[in-house]
C-alpha cells in the first residue's frame, strides 16, 4: 500500500523492509560513471562521423580532381589540333573578311548598262538615249540629300539627253521612266530643235533609290528588295484593275 507522505514522497506500507546503508558517494560516483561512458560514446560517435565526412570528401574530392585533369588532357589534346589547323583558318578568316569587303564595297552598285537599256525600252520608238552622266553614293559617301521638300530619298542621279525625230511628249516619257525600278522623280529641261539633224532633244534628271541596287552579293537584301518590288507591281496592278472596273461600270451606266 502507498501513501503520500507530506513532503511529495511516496511510503510504501506493508511492503518488504529496505535500506540502503552505502553512503551517498558511491551512489554519486556510480551515476558519474555512467556519465563518463555516455560522454565517451558520444564522443567516439562524433569522431566516427568526422571521419566518414573526411572519407567521403576525399573520395569525392580525388574523383573531382581525376575529372579535372581529364578535362585538362582533352584541352591540351584539342589546342594541338587546333595547331595543326592554323593555317587553314587563318585562310577562312581572310576568306570572311573578302565576303565582307565585297559586300560593302558593292553596296552602292548600280548597273547602269542594264538600267540605260531599259530606260531606252519604256521611251517611244525613235527615241535615243545619249550624252549620260551618272553619280551614285559610295559605301564611305552618302548621296546628297533631297533640296526641295516632298522629294523622295534618293541615292543616285542620271543625267541624260534624249532625241526624237518628232516633238516629244515629255510627260508622256516621264510616266513611263516612272515605271522602272528605283523612280523616285524625274525632271525635263527645255525642249530644243536641233535644225541640222531634224531632231529635238530633251535633257532630263532622273534620281534613283535603293531598289535599283544591284545587289550581287547581299543575298538577303536582294530577296527583300524582290519582294518588295513584287508587292509594289502586284498593288499597281490591282490598281489599274479597279480602274478598268469603274470605267467598264461607267460606261455600262451610261449605256
Amino acid at each position: 500500500m502507498k501513501k503520500n507522505s507530506n513532503d511529495g514522497g511516496s511510503l510504501i506500507l506493508g511492503g518488504p523492509p529496505q535500506a540502503n546503508l552505502l553512503p551517498p558517494e558511491v551512489g554519486l560516483a556510480a551515476r558519474g560513471r555512467v556519465m563518463r561512458r555516455n560522454a565517451i560514446a558520444l564522443i567516439v560517435l562524433a569522431v566516427l562521423i568526422v571521419i566518414a565526412a573526411y572519407g567521403g570528401a576525399s573520395f569525392f574530392a580525388i574523383g573531382a580532381q581525376a575529372q579535372l585533369d581529364a578535362a585538362n588532357a582533352r584541352t591540351v589534346e584539342l589546342l594541338a589540333e587546333q595547331a595543326k589547323y592554323a593555317e587553314v583558318r587563318q585562310v577562312t578568316s581572310m576568306l570572311e573578311k573578302a565576303v565582307v569587303a565585297q559586300r560593302v564595297g558593292t553596296s552602292t552598285e548600280i548597273d547602269w548598262k542594264d538600267y540605260l537599256t531599259d530606260i531606252q525600252k519604256s521611251l517611244p520608238a525613235g527615241t535615243l538615249v545619249t550624252n549620260v552622266v551618272a553619280e551614285t553614293a559610295t559605301p564611305f559617301t552618302a548621296f546628297a540629300p533631297p533640296s526641295v521638300p516632298l522629294q523622295g530619298d534618293r541615292i543616285g542621279e542620271l543625267r541624260f539627253t534624249a532625241t526624237s525625230t518628232s516633238l516629244p511628249n515629255v510627260q508622256k516619257w516621264l510616266d513611263a521612266l516612272a515605271t522602272l525600278d528605283g523612280f523616285v522623280d524625274a525632271s525635263p529641261g527645255s525642249v530644243t530643235l536641233d535644225g541640222a539633224a531634224k531632231t529635238y532633244e530633251v535633257t532630263i534628271t532622273m534620281h534613283v533609290n535603293k531598289d535599283a541596287l544591284l545587289l550581287r552579293f547581299d543575298e538577303a537584301a536582294a530577296a527583300e528588295r524582290d519582294k518588295a518590288l513584287a508587292e509594289k507591281e502586284q498593288a499597281a496592278q490591282d490598281a489599274a484593275d479597279e480602274d478598268a472596273a469603274d470605267t467598264d461600270s461607267s460606261t455600262d451606266g451610261g449605256e
